[in-house]
Order: C-alpha cells, then sequence, then structure tokens
C-alpha cells in the first residue's frame, strides 16, 4: 500500500504544488518576455464577456455598476445583446428598444467601456439569432424555393391554371414566380399518396389504425430485443418508390445529432420477406424540426400488396408523419436540395425502372407561357405532362429573441442587398457619425450561431449558379423539388453543386459583406458557426472572413445529447489554423438550466478541454445587466446560461479565475499550431464531421476544405504549409468523405505530389460535379488513372514527382511507416494541444475532470522540460525527466481537473534525476515508458454534473518535492531517499521529522449578520455548514469564517509546513495571524504558510464562500415577502443541499527541507 500511495502521489515529478517550494523558480530560470507575460499576461489575453440587456429593464445606474464589477473581475471586455423579456418587479421607467433613451443607453455603454478600458463588441442585430430586424423588408429577406404541380394531358393546346406554391396569401410572403417547366409525367407519378387498407405493427400499437384513419398521431418506437416493424398491406399489387418520415429532429426525438438508426424496408414476395434496401438513418441538428422537410427514403423497385418498415433503432424514435408513394424521389432529397442540413447517405442508387425518372433534355420552359396570374396556354406534344410552377417566397424568420419593437424579417443571405440593409439598419445606425457609437467607440461586431433554418433562393440564384457553375439551371430545377432527373447519382452531382452555390453566396454575399462594411467601420469581426454546423455549405470557409473565428461549449453538457457532436469546436480551430488566424475563441460555459451551483472550479475543466481542443479565448455566456441592486440578481432574464453576475457569492474572486484563463489564453497565441495531418473533407458539402470519429492517438489533425487546398496551400520541405506558416505533414483523403471528388481538386493534390507532398487516400469513384460536362468526366478518369494506375489493388505507394501517394492499411500503421512517432503518448487520460515558438515546444497537457492523473507522458520535442503552471505563473524545471531516442520522457501530476503547460527547450544537460525511491519502492521512474499508451485528442470528459471531484492526493501520500535545480528537496515522509541518473553514483538520504497534524477541533465559525443564522458558533470538531442543524445556517449563501488557533515549538530553517484543507465548498480565503495567505479556488486546497508562522500560538482564519444555491432554495420556500434573494428560476424548495464550508480533514503539513549529498547535476 505504501509504495501504491507514493507512485500515485509523488509531487517532483512535476513539481507542481501551489507554491510549496521556498525559492521561486525566477532566480534560475532565464526569464524572456514571453516568461513575464505569461505571469502578468497583456489585458487583450483576458476573457471576455456576453452582456445581455434584458427587455426594458436597463438603466444608466446600474449599467455603470455592473460595467465596473466586469472591470473588476479581470474581464476583457463585453459583447452586448439586446434580448426579449417581461417586465422585472421595480424596473422603472421600462426603455423601448431602437428608441432615442435606448440610443442614449447604448452611447453610455460605449461611454463607460472607454473610461473602464473595456473592449467593446455588439452581437449584429437585437436577440441573438441572427441577422434581421425591423428595417429589413420581405424582398430583402431569406427566401425559399417553392413549388406546385400539375399533370396534363398533351395533344393539343392546354389552358390552365397553375397553383400557386406559396403556403398562405399573406402580403409579407412576398411571393414571386421563377419558371415553370414541364415534362412527360414519370411512370406511377400522379402526385398523389398511397393508402393502405389495414395495417399491422410490433410490438401492436392502437394508434396506427388512428393514423390509418387519417388522424394526426406520434407513433412510438421503442428500443426492444427485436426490431420494431409496421406493416402495409393494400387491396391491389403496388409498386412502392419512396416513403417520407418526419423530420430528424422529431423522428429521433431530439437526438439529432447521433441518431445510430437504420430503417429498412420489406416486400413480401413467393420467398416470403425481403429486404430491398436499409437505410442509415442521418444526422440532422437542432433546427431540422420544420414539418415541411420531412425525411425521404428513395426505395428500390418492387411490386407487392405488403411492405414493412422495420426499425433497427438504437434510441427512441416517434413516427408523427409518414406517407407511401409510387413515384420515384432522390433519397433525402429535401436535405440534398438545401432545405435541411443532414449528413449524406453514400450508398448505391436504388434499382428503379428509368421510366420512372425525368430526362433533363425533356424539360421544356414554359415560363413564356404563364401569365402573371398563373394561366398556362400551351401547344402541349402528345402524352402525359407534369407541370411544375417554380417560385420564391419570404421564408418568414426572424430575428430572435429580440424585444418586439425590435423584431422583424431575417436578412437575405444570399444577395449582398440583404446585408446592405441589414448594416444600415443596426450597427451602421449606430457606428456613423452622430450615431450613438460613432467614434470608434464600438470596436468590434459579433455574428452568433446560425438560427435561422436554411435558406434555398434569392433573386439573382439562376444567373449566379450559371456564372459560378458553368451551365443553366432551369433544366435541373425538377431535381430540387425531388425528382430523379437523369438518375440518381447525376441527381445528386447537380444536387451537391446546388449546395456548392448557395455555399459560395452565404460565404461572400452575407459573411463577406458585413465584413466589409464592418472593417469600413473600424470593427474587428467574430463568427460562431452557421453553414456545415445548420445551414448546408462548406463548415470552414465563411470563417476566413472572420477576424475571430468562434465555437461554443456548454455546461455540463448540451441540451440535445450531451456529446462533442452538438457544437463543433474542432472545426472552427481548423479553419483558424488553415486561414492563418491568431485566435480561436468560445461562447463558453452556456447552460440549460440555471442550477446555482457554478463555481470557478466547476467550470475550470470544460474551459481546459476547450483549450486544450484549440480554443485561445473564452466569451462567458453570460453577464446579465441587473438594474436593481438584488441579489444574485437575475442570469439572462430566465433559464439560459451560466450566471456570471456582480451578484454572485463568489463575484470578488473572479480575477482568479480570469488571470488563469488569460495566462492560458496567452501561451496558446503565440507561435504555430503543431499537427501532424491534414484532413480532407472531401467536396460533397456534406454535413460536418464527426469530432468522435477514431483517428490515431497521440496525433492532431486539422481539417481541410477546397477553397484553402486550392488557394492557400503549398509544400516546403516535404510539409504542407500556408502563408502563415502551419505546417502538416500529410494530407489525407478519408475514404468516406472523398468517395467523390472534382477534377479541379485531383489536379491541385497532383501538383502538390508533384512538389513533395505526401497525401494517404484512396481513389475517389465518381466525380462530384457536373461542371464542365463531358471534359469534366474525361479529367476525373485521366487524373485517377494518373495517380492511382488501375486502382485495381488494394493497398499502393507511389512515387509522383517528389511526393508520395500511399493508399490501403490503416492511417496510424501508415503514419509510423513514415516515421511519423505520436506526439505524445503514455496514456488516455491526457488531452493536450502543441504549439511551436521558433525553437520552443509547448504542450497545454490537461487531465480528466475528476481523477488525477499522474503518467510518464512522451513528447515527441526533444529538450530541456520546464512547467509553467497556469494557476500563479510560476516557472518551473523538471528535475526528473529522460531523453528518449524519439523525445523527451516527462512524469506529469496534476490533480483532478488539474493542468499545466510543458516547455521543452532544444538541447540542454542532462536531467537532474531519471529515478526516485523511498525505501526501497520507486516513487518516479522517468525511464520507465510503462504502459504505451496515446494520449487522446477526444479523450472521455465524465460530464455527470454531480460526481464529486476527488481531492488531490491523500496528505499521507504527499512524498517529495525537488527544489534549486535538483540540488535539494523537501521531504513530506520520513524513510530513505535514492536519487539515481544515469552515469553517476546514486544520492542517499534518510529524513526524519516529517510530521502530520490534524487540526480538528478549537474552530468556531462566524457568519455575516442579515440572514437569520446564529452570528458566531463554537465547533466540537469542524464540519461544513451545510451540515447543521440549523435551518438557516445550512442554508446559507455567502462567506463564512473559520477560526482556530494552534501553538508551534521554535521554527526550524529546514522545515516547510503546508496548511491541507482537505475538501472546500467552495472557495476558501486563508489569513495566517492576521496575514494573506492566499486564496485556494482549484483543487487542491493547499497552501504554503511557513513565512506567515511563529513560534507559539498561531491564529488560522479561513474564510469560505459557496455558492447561491442552497439559500436560494430556502427562499423558495418562503413565502415572497420573506425572502432575502431575488431571481427567476431559483432551485426548488426541496432542492438538495450543497456542500459548503469544511470537512474535518484540516491538517498541517511538516515536510524537511533537505540537501542532496554528493556530486551535483550540472
Amino acid at each position: 500500500m505504501k509504495s501504491i500511495l507514493l507512485l500515485q502521489n509523488c509531487v517532483l515529478a512535476c513539481g507542481f504544488i501551489a507554491t510549496l517550494q521556498g525559492q521561486s523558480y525566477a532566480q534560475t530560470f532565464d526569464d524572456s518576455q514571453m516568461s513575464d507575460r505569461f505571469r502578468s499576461p497583456p489585458r487583450e489575453s483576458r476573457p471576455e464577456t456576453w452582456f445581455h440587456l434584458i427587455g426594458g429593464n436597463v438603466s444608466k445606474e446600474g449599467l455603470t455598476t455592473d460595467l465596473e464589477a466586469v472591470a473588476g473581475a479581470g474581464i476583457y471586455g463585453i459583447q452586448l445583446f439586446h434580448g426579449r423579456g417581461q417586465k422585472w418587479p421595480g424596473v422603472e421607467p421600462q426603455i423601448q428598444t431602437l428608441s432615442p433613451t435606448w440610443d442614449s443607453m447604448i452611447s453610455h455603454i460605449a461611454d463607460e467601456t472607454g473610461r473602464l478600458g473595456l473592449n467593446f463588441t455588439m452581437q449584429n442585430c437585437p436577440g441573438w439569432a441572427m441577422s434581421g430586424g425591423p428595417w429589413i423588408t420581405p424582398d430583402k429577406a431569406m427566401r425559399h424555393l417553392i413549388s406546385s404541380r400539375r399533370n396534363a394531358t398533351g395533344g393539343g393546346r392546354i389552358s390552365i391554371d397553375l397553383d400557386l406554391p406559396q403556403p398562405s396569401d399573406e402580403a409579407w410572403r412576398d411571393y414571386q414566380d421563377i419558371a415553370v417547366v414541364a415534362f412527360p409525367k414519370p411512370a406511377d407519378d400522379e402526385g398523389t399518396w398511397l393508402k393502405p387498407s389495414q395495417i399491422n405493427s410490433f410490438p401492436d400499437d392502437p394508434a396506427w389504425s388512428h393514423w390509418l384513419a387519417g388522424k394526426n398521431v406520434n407513433v412510438q418506437i421503442p428500443i426492444g430485443d427485436e426490431p420494431a416493424w409496421v406493416e402495409f398491406t393494400f387491396t391491389d399489387v403496388v409498386t412502392l418508390r419512396s416513403i417520407e418520415l418526419p423530420p430528424i429532429e422529431h423522428l429521433m426525438k431530439r437526438v439529432n445529432f447521433d441518431p445510430d438508426s437504420e430503417i429498412a424496408v420489406c416486400v413480401e414476395n413467393a420467398n416470403g420477406w425481403t429486404e430491398l434496401v436499409r437505410h442509415v438513418v442521418p444526422r440532422g441538428t437542432w433546427q431540422d424540426r420544420q414539418s415541411e422537410v420531412p425525411y425521404v427514403l428513395a426505395v428500390p423497385d418492387a411490386r407487392s400488396k405488403r411492405y414493412r418498415l422495420v426499425f433497427h433503432n438504437n434510441r427512441p424514435m416517434e413516427i408523427s408523419q409518414l406517407r407511401l408513394s409510387t413515384a420515384a424521389r432522390l433519397q433525402d432529397w429535401r436535405a440534398q436540395a438545401g432545405y435541411a442540413l443532414r449528413s449524406l447517405e453514400r450508398a448505391a442508387s436504388p434499382h428503379q425502372s428509368q421510366e420512372a425518372w425525368v430526362k433533363s433534355d425533356s424539360v421544356i420552359d414554359l415560363t413564356s407561357e404563364v401569365d402573371r396570374a398563373g394561366h398556362l396556354i400551351w401547344d402541349a406534344p402528345p402524352g402525359e405532362w407534369t407541370i411544375v410552377r417554380f417560385g420564391h417566397v419570404n421564408t418568414g424568420v426572424k430575428n430572435k429573441p429580440a424585444p418586439p419593437e425590435a423584431t422583424g424579417f431575417e436578412c437575405d443571405k444570399l444577395s449582398p442587398a440583404g446585408a446592405d440593409q441589414h448594416f444600415a439598419g443596426y450597427i451602421g445606425r449606430l457606428s456613423k457619425s452622430g450615431g450613438a457609437t460613432d467614434g470608434g467607440r464600438l470596436k468590434g461586431m459579433l455574428i452568433d450561431s446560425w438560427e435561422c433554418y436554411t435558406q434555398t433562393w434569392t433573386p439573382a440564384m439562376e444567373q449566379e449558379f450559371e456564372r459560378r457553375r458553368g451551365y443553366a439551371l432551369r433544366p435541373w430545377l425538377p431535381a430540387l423539388a425531388g425528382w430523379v432527373v437523369d438518375d440518381h447519382h447525376t441527381s445528386e452531382r447537380f444536387l451537391r453543386d446546388w449546395r456548392a452555390t448557395i455555399s459560395d453566396l452565404i460565404v461572400e454575399n452575407y459573411y463577406g459583406r458585413l465584413a466589409e462594411f464592418g472593417r469600413e467601420s473600424g470593427l474587428k469581426l467574430s463568427f460562431e458557426t452557421s453553414v456545415g454546423d445548420v445551414s448546408p455549405g462548406d463548415i470552414l470557409q465563411y470563417f476566413r472572413a472572420a477576424d475571430i473565428p468562434m465555437c461554443e461549449f456548454w455546461q455540463p453538457n448540451d441540451p440535445h445529447d450531451g456529446g462533442l457532436e452538438t457544437k463543433p469546436i474542432a472545426v472552427t480551430v481548423s479553419s483558424a489554423h488553415i486561414y492563418g488566424k491568431k485566435r480561436v475563441a468560445a461562447e463558453a460555459f452556456t447552460s440549460i438550466p440555471v442550477k446555482w451551483r457554478e463555481h470557478p472550479f466547476s467550470l475550470k475543466h470544460f474551459a481546459d478541454r476547450s483549450l486544450a481542443l484549440g480554443v485561445s479565448h473564452l466569451v462567458f455566456h453570460t453577464y446579465t445587466h441587473n438594474p436593481l441592486d438584488r441579489v444574485p440578481g437575475t442570469s439572462f432574464g430566465g433559464r439560459i446560461g451560466t450566471p456570471f453576475l456582480r451578484g454572485q457569492t463568489w463575484w470578488k474572486h473572479m480575477p482568479l479565475f480570469t488571470e488563469y484563463l488569460a495566462r492560458c489564453g496567452f501561451m496558446l497565441e503565440q507561435g504555430h499550431p503543431v499537427a501532424d495531418v491534414l484532413w480532407y473533407l472531401g467536396d460533397d458539402l456534406d454535413h460536418k464531421p464527426r469530432q468522435d470519429t477514431p483517428f490515431p492517438s497521440g496525433y492532431h489533425f486539422d481539417y481541410l476544405n477546397a477553397d484553402v487546398l486550392l488557394n492557400r496551400l503549398r509544400v516546403s520541405d516535404g510539409n504542407l504549409v500556408v502563408p502563415e506558416g502551419s505546417r502538416w505533414r500529410v494530407l489525407w483523403l478519408p475514404t468516406e468523405q472523398c468517395q467523390r471528388l472534382t477534377p479541379t481538386t485531383l489536379a491541385r493534390i497532383k501538383e502538390l505530389l508533384i512538389a513533395g507532398a505526401t497525401v494517404i487516400g484512396q481513389a475517389p469513384v465518381m466525380n462530384a460535379t457536373l461542371s464542365g460536362g463531358v471534359k469534366s468526366d474525361v479529367a476525373f478518369e485521366s487524373h485517377v488513372n494518373e495517380l492511382w494506375g488501375d486502382n485495381s489493388a488494394l493497398k499502393g505507394d507511389r512515387r509522383i514527382g517528389k511526393g508520395r501517394l500511399i493508399w490501403g492499411g490503416d492511417l496510424a500503421g501508415l503514419l509510423t511507416e513514415l516515421g511519423i512517432t505520436p506526439d505524445v503518448s503514455g496514456t488516455l487520460s491526457a488531452n493536450w494541444c502543441h504549439r511551436r515558438l521558433g525553437e520552443l515546444d509547448v504542450y497545454f497537457v490537461i487531465g480528466h475532470r475528476t481523477e488525477a492523473l499522474d503518467a510518464n507522458l512522451q513528447f515527441r520535442a526533444k529538450g530541456t522540460p520546464e512547467l509553467w503552471d497556469p494557476m500563479d505563473g510560476s516557472l518551473k524545471p523538471v528535475s526528473v525527466f529522460h531523453p528518449t531516442r524519439s523525445g523527451t520522457s516527462v512524469p506529469v501530476k496534476l490533480p483532478a481537473a488539474g493542468s499545466v503547460f510543458v516547455v521543452i527547450r532544444p538541447g540542454g544537460a542532462d536531467p537532474p534525476w531519471e529515478q526516485i525511491t523511498l525505501d526501497g519502492s520507486v516513487v518516479v521512474d522517468a525511464t520507465d515508458q510503462g504502459r504505451r499508451d496515446t494520449a487522446e485528442r477526444f479523450p472521455p470528459l465524465g460530464l455527470t454534473r454531480d460526481k464529486p471531484i476527488q481531492p488531490w492526493v491523500h496528505p499521507k501520500g504527499l512524498t517529495c518535492e525537488i527544489l534549486d535545480g535538483g540540488r535539494s528537496f523537501v521531504a513530506w515522509q520520513d524513510g530513505e531517499y535514492q536519487f539515481s541518473r544515469p552515469g553517476a553514483k546514486p544520492s542517499l538520504v534518510h529524513v526524519t521529522g516529517t510530521k502530520t497534524t490534524p487540526l480538528k477541533r478549537g474552530w468556531t465559525l462566524s457568519f455575516p449578520s442579515g440572514w437569520n443564522t446564529p452570528q458566531s458558533l463554537e465547533l466540537d470538531h469542524i464540519k461544513p455548514w451545510s451540515e447543521m442543524t440549523n435551518k438557516a445556517a445550512s442554508h446559507f449563501s455567502g462567506t463564512a469564517t473559520y477560526r482556530t488557533t494552534f501553538s508551534l515549538s521554535a521554527l526550524k530553517t529546514d522545515e516547510r509546513l503546508v496548511l491541507d484543507l482537505g475538501r472546500v465548498g467552495n472557495i476558501a480565503r486563508v489569513q495566517v495571524n492576521g496575514e494573506e495567505a492566499g486564496v485556494l479556488w482549484a483543487a487542491p486546497y493547499r497552501q504554503d504558510i511557513t513565512k506567515y508562522l511563529k513560534a507559539g500560538e498561531n491564529v488560522l482564519s479561513v474564510a469560505v464562500t459557496n455558492t447561491w444555491h442552497n439559500r436560494l432554495a430556502y427562499d423558495a420556500a418562503l413565502p415572497a415577502s420573506d425572502r432575502k434573494t431575488w431571481t427567476y428560476a431559483a432551485p426548488k424548495a426541496e432542492s438538495p443541499l450543497e456542500y459548503s464550508g469544511l470537512s474535518n480533514s484540516v491538517q498541517l503539513l511538516i515536510g524537511k527541507l533537505v540537501a542532496l549529498p554528493g556530486e551535483r547535476p550540472k
């Protein structure tokens, strides 16, 4: 047991315990400007916060108080929003958004942020989504392509009225015609739905009979031991070619990012039941909920009286709509056409009769034959015809959630006219001369996350499509209404070109245009994720217009599926790397619901995880303006957001948290990121890549898009590089995402290979585009043959120019064959990122949220390691490490939710020590490679919110700490220590006199007045106040103070005394003999108090601050008139109490400072 404790709790490995050493590392470390700025990071490295005004609840006095609190907390700036909300009690007068009074408030904010040195950014519209307001006219709003159809018999003049496609006649819809086309009616396509005569299901569910009767029902599909199914019986034999199901958000009951389900279509024939096709349910988004965007299944031809849908679902499903058709339709055509974002199903085309399809050369343009009222006169050739009227209409989506007077249509995202009108109506109005923020007082503009669904049309769409894709749109319009044109794969290639056009227009005419206006006004632009995350398109390209790419993360988890899939951190980070952006920001700690038990340490690991993924700058969600001095105030006016408020119990300690984040942010914006692999996302414009896709551990990658591949990437010394200096070793073409590539992409890959790049990937199987026609297809085949040969071999390795093309085999094995060793290995519990500053390698390493990390990490960088601690700004040499053939092995010890920067300088002396034992048991051995696991990019997060965080290192296991570059150490346990290094005789030291003194009794606990608590309590033994019998005391929220005295004999110069508080709920301010000894806000709750102690009696005071949760629960049971707190969405009265105060584990640790004898390390 002793040896296990020693191994688990060795501190010397990284010299990483809260300032236990008696001397500063600054005395021995050759400081540079970088280390100085790490200790005292620049203002711009500090986090920012969203700053919400809610409804009319605004006052200048409250604004000043709030902004002073923000500045005092060490926050760099605010990003201002104005959201919808009810009137709060006592707030008078209420202001109207966009009124002169409101303008005066905005000007006041601009003045006060300037006075306080705060950076001032505004969301680009009222509300938080997305870019709209009452200034947007219907013709400049977001628009959708819509259509209606008629069947007609030819062979003479046809005179008919075509149905208006728009769903209703409100003027705001602003319907406009596009075109009318006709084509020979496909086989069995009558524009009607099949109606079964009978329906059966397993398990039996009466709801299906209601569905058969035409009633609206929601049928539940549970997870069972056997697949559920529903069976349709028809009176006559029918052909089934397509099925409509609910949109993914409804079908999967909100678990849309990872459906993990399949749906099979089966037919009964002479041999029994046969599976015709099985479709993987695509990933959707949380906005994939509109009933007019159902999920469509394409079905191979079959004729029968009976069909089944079989649900192979690993998650519960719900069927709220289901329709069966004999007509051929494209698989999930509404998603392919841009009405929703869903992952593409790359499957073989269903075998269907070509008579069920539309031939592109048979599409006749009848637009000129139709008057404005939709009346068609046409001399139709003989035969049965389908006539389709296409138009476009205002989607009706508005900015939200904004005050009613500031709500209007979302601007057209595909036309520059939409962005022009929008900027002029809000930010332009405020920032122009004479505006509320003129004179350069406004510094930035934010475009928050995309929450306006999708857009599929703009007035210039046909011209833009032909200009960009090189062929006319009109013959392909039927595919945008679901018809199969020519064949399934050809239609999919067209729809890819369609999505590419939408993506290009959003990038250029929305993001690019607003960025242009912003920069003309002196504003820095921050964009959150949108295209490829919610709206179809290139998930990376729009970030090129941003100054600061921005993602988001939630705590403790998002409200959808709790995983990394909800918001794409990795793609945002990659966009910054490939487009050369220094900063990656994140909307941080978004939450639903507000629980009022959050505090800095509970948030730390969520921040660390995003930082280890490449984020460098946090923007808190959220600080809410509270015009009155009531505690704690309200967060966001309700249930959303982590409450960063001046009324928080722990707000006085916020500078410690922001200082920590500033040190991390500063380091993570220096130099260049290090990643080995560029992961090409392909040319299909698919849903965002899954962030949990298996990838070789120990390596980092960045995603790559066509824009950077074609326009920014080059080869230097065999590496792939961008102009700003980031470089990668390998270009990877994943098989699933790169089955379809364009000839342009292949030509560029060939150029990179010739220049010396290494490319890993199988040959694509299909041209992704219709652009270029037959010549494009010829070029595609030519490039494939030239690069991969006949492509018959499963594995291959070809030299092309100076480069190398490899395919077949797993990526990890191929990286090893290429001599690219893992960047970090040693444990699966660590997460990390790596940056290079000239010849300096900087690794940011974090452990698990609830468990300590104790591991030898093997870093690929070679040299002398140092540890830079972002908690306190200290820099320490690593006294125990081991140079390896491929890098440096460093023992790293972190507490639960701990973090450290491992800085490796090239060259340097041999390590002072490589192994230490105590009484023959190994304490640390840097030469022990242990389990050669590689550190994960996405290790388990441990998201269970209420799981307690384990204290770091039980006191009995605290062993020793190396000081003075390996010349002395502090021992915390008695025994014989042996220090070993290569080529030298081990140093033996026998230590006695260490001691652990519990401080359990003789404590008093005092509460501040005004909370109906006892003023002071004498405690038989120390315990948390949340366990006291006095209800007001047990529910107290704020700062209460524990005091005790203890005596020491004469202090010895070779002793170090550390206060160990054990479990703390939640932040402890320590005073010894009236002097401030430190504030402990994160594990381990230990502080070196040697210099504050004296011989004789000593007075220890520990002021502990908890969260508001307990008092809010207490007040919830009281009449409103008796409550001492005010907020919305408070905890319920019966909510379990949160641990608050100190436990019976407080103790004083006495260690011995010992000089090491013999030859000292050089």
